[in-house]
């Protein structure tokens, strides 16, 4: 392990992956250095701490939504897909969320979209409800997903498939709501 280099890059990659394949639980700087042949203490030259490898791979879950929604139902879509993408996904971003909220694209882009309808205040809570909608949401969605993967319970074939209808649903109510 004596002279081995690793770089951000790669120390972000490796918790990246982990957190697909195995979830957050399986995600610790132990693992993620045993994985690249490095010490532990190699990684803190890069970041800081599990709080901030965890700020960077949330930023790297949400890297492929748009800076800009063209409506805020857009935004809510395009986050729940991003959450989907990664196992746990939405328990890093919430974690995130109250650590480092200046770091979260969805925020910023629907207080944009909120801006004009409310004032700066009220736009950001707009926003913000959005938000804890969708991470709510889709944390159910994964945390279910992990039960049944566990077999500590059955897929439910009636509600199977009816999660898309269910968070439009849902989305459309909090945005009928402030909308009026």
């Amino acid at each position: 392990m004596r002279g081995v280099k690793v770089t951000r890059d790669q120390i972000v990659d490796r918790a990246y992956e982990l957190l697909r394949e195995a979830g957050l639980s399986s995600l610790s700087m132990r693992r993620v250095a045993l994985d690249l042949g490095v010490q532990p203490g190699a990684l803190y030259y890069h970041v800081a701490n599990k709080q901030e490898l965890l700020a960077v791979v949330a930023a790297r879950i949400l890297k492929g939504l748009p800076g800009v929604a063209k409506d805020p139902r857009d935004a809510a879509e395009g986050f729940r897909s991003a959450l989907l993408q990664v196992r746990d996904g939405a328990e890093v971003v919430s974690f995130v969320q109250a650590y480092r909220p200046d770091l979260l694209v969805p925020t910023h882009a629907l207080r944009r979209l909120f801006t004009g309808k409310f004032d700066e205040r009220r736009a950001e809570w707009a926003a913000r409800t959005v938000v804890h909608y969708v991470l709510g949401f889709v944390s159910e969605e994964q945390n279910h997903a992990e039960l049944v993967r566990a077999g500590i319970v059955e897929e439910d074939p009636a509600h199977s498939g009816d999660s898309d209808e269910a968070f439009g649903f849902g989305i459309d109510a909090i945005l009928s709501g402030l909308a009026s």
